[in-house]
Formats: C-alpha cells, sequence, structure tokens
C-alpha cells in the first residue's frame, strides 16, 4: 500500500500561513472492504432498524444499508445479478433525491428481449448481496445472471487508523463543583492517518456550548461508569483544556466507537455524528430511568433539548380524502441536490408536496394517486443539514457541485447563523475531511492537527457535506 508522509510534527507550526491548505489535504489510500463477518453483525442490526422505521428515517437506513452491502468484501467470489436500468433510476431517485414514489416491483424483463443490452445504460450489475435484499424488499424479477464480472470495486469515503490506546483521564467527583466553562480552546486533533471523519465532527459539535456545558458539568464519577460516549467526550474536553501543545490525540473516545467504527476501514463522517450523538442520548435517558426510580432529579435532555426537531408528513388519499399522518424526529435534514443551486433550494424541494402514484389506502383500500405533504412542526435550536454528495447505487459516485450556502440564513421562516461546515475532498475511491468552525467569535480551519484561522469567503467558498446552523433569537 502506498505510504503518505505523516504530518503529526511536533516542531510544525500549525498556524503557519498555508494558501495550498484547501488544494493539497492529504488523500488516503483506497482501503479493502469489510468482511461480511465483520460486518454482519452491524448490517443485520441496521436490517432490523431499517424494518420497523417509517417515512424519511426509513429511507435513510435504507440508503446506510446499500452503501454497507455494495462495499462488503465476501472470501468467495459472489455471483452477479443484472438489474433492469429503468428500475435503478426509480430506485436512485427515491434513495437520493428524496421521491417518495417507491420504484415497485423489480421487472427485468424487458432485458430478456433486448439482443445485446449495453451495461451502465440498459443494466447494472449487482452483487449477490445487494440484489437479494432488493428483490427480498421489492419482489419482482427475473434472476439474470451476469457472467464474468468482477465483483464491485470498492468505494470508501473517509478513514480510520490503528486501534488507539486508552488513557486514563481523572474525572470530576461530583456534579456539585464549580461549573466549567463551556467555551472550549483552540486545539487540532492528533491524527494518525486515519481519524479525519471523527476530527471534523467533532471540532463542529464544540461549536455548541450548550453540548459541552452539559458534558463538562453534569457527567461524573457516579453516573460516568454507565455513560461511555458522554464520558469519553468529556474527557476530550478535559485534554483540550489541560493541554499545553496546540493538539491532543483523543484516547478513550476511539476505544469506545471502536465496535461500530473499526480503525482497519474508513468511515463517513455523518454517520458517525448520527452515532456519537444517539448514543449519548441513550445514555442520558437510561440514567434518567435510574434517577427516577432513586427520586433524583433527572439530567438534561440537550439531544432533544438542542439538537432534534420534528417532521410531520401526511398522505391524502386523492379518491375518498383520508388523511394518514406520520410523525418523525431528525437529527439531521438529508437534502437531495439534483436541479438545485442553493441550500434553501434543496430545503424547498424536501418540503414540496409530491403526488405519489399507486398508493394503498388504509381507508378505501384502493390504489389511488396520493399527495404528499411535509412540513417541519419543530425546528431545533441546532440545525444540521446533511448534502447528499454521495451515491451508492446503481453506480457509486459523488456530487461535486458548487451549492451556495449564506452565513446567515432564513430556514422556514426561522432566522439561522453558520456555525460549522464538513468538508470532504476528493474522491469515493480516496478522499478526506475537513472543517470549519466558529468559536470565540472567529472562523476557523481545522484539518486534525493543524489548526489555522479563516474568515467568511473561505467558509463559503466550500463544497458543503454537512452544514451547522445556529437559531437566532
Amino acid at each position: 500500500m502506498q505510504q503518505f508522509r505523516d504530518t503529526d510534527n511536533n516542531s510544525e507550526n500549525l498556524n503557519e500561513e498555508d494558501n495550498s491548505i484547501n488544494q493539497h489535504v492529504p488523500q488516503f489510500p483506497p482501503k479493502k472492504a469489510p468482511s461480511f463477518s465483520m460486518e454482519g453483525p452491524q448490517i443485520l442490526g441496521l436490517l432490523l432498524q431499517f424494518r420497523f422505521a417509517q417515512g424519511n428515517a426509513r429511507r435513510e437506513l435504507e440508503c446506510q444499508l446499500i452503501k454497507r452491502l455494495v462495499n462488503i468484501k465476501k472470501n468467495y467470489e459472489p455471483d452477479c445479478y443484472r438489474l433492469n436500468g429503468t428500475w435503478a433510476l426509480k430506485y436512485t431517485n427515491y434513495l437520493y433525491e428524496n421521491s417518495n414514489t417507491l420504484p415497485g416491483p423489480i421487472d427485468n424483463t424487458p432485458l430478456l428481449q433486448i439482443k445485446e443490452p449495453i451495461r451502465n445504460r440498459d443494466y447494472f450489475v449487482l452483487t449477490d448481496t445487494v440484489w437479494k435484499f432488493l428483490l427480498e424488499e421489492y419482489g419482482g424479477g427475473p434472476e439474470i445472471l451476469e457472467d464474468k464480472v468482477p465483483p464491485s470495486p470498492v468505494s470508501v469515503i473517509s478513514s480510520t487508523a490503528d486501534r488507539a490506546k486508552s488513557a486514563d483521564i481523572s474525572m470530576m467527583s461530583s456534579v456539585s463543583q464549580q461549573e466549567l466553562p463551556s467555551e472550549i480552546p483552540i486545539k487540532g486533533l492528533k491524527n494518525e492517518l486515519f481519524y479525519c471523519y471523527m476530527h471534523s465532527i467533532l471540532q463542529c459539535l464544540m461549536c455548541i456550548q450548550e453540548l459541552n456545558h452539559f458534558l463538562l458539568n453534569s457527567i461524573n464519577r457516579h453516573n460516568g461508569q454507565k455513560m461511555l460516549y458522554c464520558r469519553g467526550y468529556k474527557e476530550m474536553l478535559l485534554q483540550i483544556r489541560d493541554a499545553q501543545s496546540d493538539y491532543i490525540k483523543i484516547n478513550n473516545l476511539r476505544t469506545t466507537i471502536s465496535k461500530k467504527f473499526n480503525p482497519k476501514y474508513q468511515h463517513d463522517a455523518q454517520e458517525f455524528l448520527l452515532y456519537l450523538i444517539s448514543m449519548m442520548e441513550d445514555e442520558i435517558i437510561e440514567v434518567n430511568k435510574e434517577y427516577e426510580k432513586l427520586q433524583l432529579p433527572k439530567l438534561e435532555n440537550v439531544v432533544k433539548k438542542y439538537l432534534k426537531g420534528q417532521i410531520v408528513s401526511e398522505l391524502i388519499c386523492k379518491n375518498c380524502k383520508h388523511k394518514s399522518v406520520i410523525t418523525e424526529e431528525f437529527l439531521t435534514l438529508s437534502l437531495a441536490l439534483t436541479k438545485v443551486a442553493t441550500v434553501n433550494q434543496s430545503l424547498e424541494e424536501f418540503l414540496k408536496d409530491e403526488l405519489i402514484q399507486d398508493y394503498q389506502c388504509d381507508n378505501c383500500h384502493k390504489k389511488k394517486i396520493a399527495i404528499k405533504k411535509t412540513r417541519i412542526t419543530n425546528l431545533p435550536r441546532y440545525l444540521i443539514l446533511h448534502l447528499k454528495r454521495f451515491k451508492f447505487f446503481p453506480k457509486q459516485t459523488k456530487i461535486t457541485q458548487q451549492i451556495k450556502f449564506s452565513i446567515e440564513s432564513n430556514f422556514c421562516n426561522t432566522e439561522y447563523k453558520l456555525i460549522g461546515i464538513i468538508v470532504h475532498s476528493g474522491s469515493l475511491e480516496q478522499g478526506h475531511y475537513y472543517s470549519y468552525g466558529r468559536r470565540q467569535h472567529k472562523w476557523w480551519l481545522f484539518n486534525d492537527q493543524r489548526i489555522k484561522q479563516a474568515n467568511k469567503m473561505d467558509v463559503q467558498q466550500q463544497q458543503g457535506y454537512i452544514l451547522f446552523y445556529q437559531q437566532l433569537f
């Protein structure tokens, strides 16, 4: 494997002027796909969540499932199957363009009628794992084996490194101690080549003072043993507060996430964000159940209070006017990028009314056209927007078009200001994450252990992947 220069160098001036930093970010080598034995339990867990999910949550889980299934490497050469290109296009629109029209049963019959169908136009090639998932979920057929087709190429987004050694960081002994300030010093995070996905997310999360304040002042030796993710995050904040150098190396949090985010493989920043925040909220909820039994004051659920919003989707049958309502909480809004030039336009498309063909009404039990209306009923204090730049079906591609965003924006008649942005540089095969964050009333570029002051123009020129907005009052 090609070796890359380790940029961890204590003698390097991390704040030196480097105008090429955005153009020459480290590009990591392609990694081997995880084996099914490693990915199997995680995929089964995702599949279980997917089966019980509804609405947008179900679609986002299906996106994650397809990504993992596409990238699985088995210890034998799998059979490959052909999939009708027309059906694949409908499925792609459903997954990545926020279309609520399901593709319906697979119909490969037209492929049998074409004498010499053209690959990647008339049909696409799937591994047996992906094909079996789609066949089970959508039905149809027939199965058409593709001979002499190599397994799908491995595509990866970001990276991780060798398992980090844990360190024993002393924790605060009691909540009753004097509260620590929530403004975190500006420090880099040392990367041993493959942790950029985690570092970019953490630097943006550290822009959220309410989250910092809760973790610093509410996690203690009494509840910390049952709150591994919250404790790991707090220990990182304490490391940063006490560090003498310009960067730190994260210890316990790396170890805590290693079962889900194997250090031998590369990972996606958005997936890590959702996982970390969800695990921290789960820990808060479980501790509060115990506190309730003991009649102790509950911990504040900072995730629900500051980071979660609510979406309501209404399906109205045009035949009988029956209305079905689905209410969902969200941590991020995943926005499609097709035929839009700005983030605001993408959000408008997300909320636009849509006609759904062949809707099976629960009331009149007929397949008719339905209207889907989507509205946000509760905007969070911190609105996190995920721009869907990566497609894993039917081909693996990255959308590189520039999507304009503003430092101050109005979303659904609510004023927000940008406080953080995650950027993915490079391709699916070789890429790198870095971030910009607004801290101490200034913009900073966080590129692993390298930090550099930036300005609004630097930020707005970026090809954003995840945007963090704070509500203005």
